[in-house]
């Protein structure tokens, strides 16, 4: 009897995991990887320095026609 009582616990956790498992699982489906990170981060660090080297361009060419 409390053998019986022992396995019923159990199979009602282990649907409970299922179900928690599952929702985590879709959870985590929306998320970023690590892989996805690493290709932002080249993306920003490329935005980046294109930017800096644009603005400094444009600092002599202004200085130039300033000046």
């Amino acid at each position: 009897m409390d053998l019986e009582r022992r396995v019923e616990k159990l199979e009602a956790f282990a649907e409970d995991a299922k179900e928690r498992l599952v929702r985590i699982e879709t959870h985590l489906d929306g998320m970023a990887t690590k892989a996805d990170l690493a290709a932002l981060e080249a993306t920003i660090l490329k935005w980046f320095i294109a930017t800096a080297v644009a603005l400094t361009g444009l600092a002599f060419a202004a200085g130039r026609y300033v000046h």
